[in-house]
């Protein structure tokens, strides 16, 4: 679901930075008022290595001829907590878009919009936390998952249409282009979902502790971080260097929804700005679109390299301060 240059105006464009800029800023202030373990960093770290490698994983919606792939932002919320999870996902989209070219430079604003912030911000908050915080059930756990992460790709989906229309892409009528969108959104957040769910599941099974902190407790909590950023390091691994070779090669839900509203055409920069711009991202970019069979393997090993080497993977126990 990442934007690409092409369509977004420069006005909206700018609009979308000022905003992502300031929700990030603003996520900065709140994390350093209550200072991080390194065990809780090394946990962002990994955790934005393991989402990187997912969302290289398109997976076919063969019924409707086009592919999804996670976005990771309700999974990111309930293990980091809202704005930590939300810093992360808007640094693996950062990369994503100034290295691989995944995600247009114009639109990295409204992409951390549209992917972090709806899901961390908005629907971890007011849908997750309120069916997930009584208890960690697998029941409830999978169930919080599954319509949030449903609903935090839906809506991604809508701000998506929302955007477009801003922009005046006129060859793009909202309607029609909502109708194609949404659908086939609800199918992609679905699967997230389900997916999210049962990631939490697994979690709270093993470190039911990390998923405590969803109850406001005031104790601190001792977390396992080494065992916990060891085992998502290694599905990483796994994910960035072998299953990630096996994705869909279909279109994703949103190139699949603008060829469908234009009938079978294709949506090309137009605007100078636009096409200067992609222009400089290709050059930028060391592998555009992932070109290479070891260039997923390589950029997750790469992101868990730089994590052990700053903070290590945490200690057997480190305390974490639940919310108040």
């Amino acid at each position: 679901m990442h934007l690409s240059n092409h369509l977004l105006s420069p006005e909206a464009a700018i609009l979308g930075g000022v905003i992502a800029t300031t929700l990030v800023a603003v996520g900065v202030v709140k994390t350093k008022k209550q200072p991080l373990s390194r065990g809780q960093i090394a946990l962002a770290g990994v955790l934005g290595a393991f989402v990187f490698a997912a969302q290289m994983f398109n997976f076919p919606l063969g019924a409707l001829g086009c592919s999804g792939h996670l976005v990771g932002g309700i999974l990111l919320a309930a293990l980091l907590g809202p704005w930590l999870g939300f810093l992360t996902l808007s640094g693996v989209l950062t990369l994503q878009s100034l290295l691989f070219a995944d995600g247009g430079i114009m639109a990295l604003g409204w992409n951390i919009v549209n992917m972090a912030a709806i899901g961390t911000l908005v629907v971890y908050p007011l849908l997750f936390r309120p069916i997930a915080k009584g208890s960690n059930s697998p029941i409830s756990t999978l169930v919080a998952g599954l319509l949030s992460g449903t609903a935090a790709v839906s809506l991604g989906a809508v701000a998506v249409v929302a955007e477009s229309s801003l922009s005046g892409i006129s060859s793009l009528p909202a309607s029609e282009f909502m109708g194609y969108m949404l659908p086939v959104h609800l199918a992609i957040g679905a699967i997230e979902g389900l997916a999210t769910g049962l990631v939490l599941m697994v979690v709270a099974r093993r470190e039911p502790a990390l998923l405590d902190a969803l109850k406001a407790r005031c104790k601190p909590l001792r977390i396992n971080s080494r065992r916990l950023t060891t085992r998502f390091a290694l599905a990483s691994l796994l994910i960035g260097g072998l299953i990630s070779l096996v994705a869909s090669e279909l279109p994703d839900g949103l190139e699949w929804s603008i060829t469908q509203t234009l009938g079978g055409g294709v949506l090309e920069a137009t605007d100078k700005v636009q096409v200067a711009t992609e222009a400089l991202q290709q050059q930028m970019a060391l592998a555009p679109d992932y070109q290479g069979p070891l260039t997923g393997l390589l950029a997750t090993a790469a992101i868990l390299l730089v994590t052990w080497i700053l903070f290590g993977f945490g200690g057997a126990a480190q305390p974490q301060k639940a919310e108040k």
